[in-house]
């Protein structure tokens, strides 16, 4: 199991931005790597909820889609993929971090041989620093 582990402070409060994180319809707002992130069955915040995702990793094209296995208002949610080439989760947790907001980004992924021709550290990495350049432009954002 591969992790991806990155975290931002974010000066605001922990409710505006657990809210702008927690809204799907956000996810291409500030996730470069996805192209399109589209709700299919369930509520914004219901567990269960589905959606069809689209990601460009490393110039490769994936579809699947993935579901909100856990949500607790203003502290975290987790994603799982249901479909997808590159199994995953992703938890997305919140804390208040003196006047802001510390976002603490956990993925795993399952190894990506197969689909990338380079080995999984250099892929993680490469990755990682897509994750790292995510949270700051929601930062960016936010902060605005």
């Amino acid at each position: 199991m591969l992790t991806v582990d990155e975290s931002v402070v974010i000066d605001r409060p922990r409710a505006d931005v657990f809210e702008f994180f927690a809204d799907p319809e956000n996810v291409v707002v500030y996730n470069s790597n996805v192209v399109e992130y589209a709700v299919t069955s369930g509520g914004p915040q219901e567990v269960g909820r589905k959606a069809r995702v689209v990601v460009r990793v490393i110039g490769v094209q994936l579809e699947g889609t993935d579901e909100l296995t856990e949500f607790v208002d203003g502290e975290r949610f987790r994603t799982v993929s249901e479909k997808s080439r590159i199994p995953y989760s992703v938890e997305t947790s919140f804390a208040e971090e003196g006047a802001g907001t510390k976002v603490t980004w956990h993925q795993e992924v399952e190894s990506l041989k197969g689909v990338f021709k380079f080995a999984d550290a250099l892929v993680l990495k490469m990755y990682s620093r897509d994750v790292r350049s995510n949270l700051e432009k929601a930062k960016a954002l936010l902060e605005a």
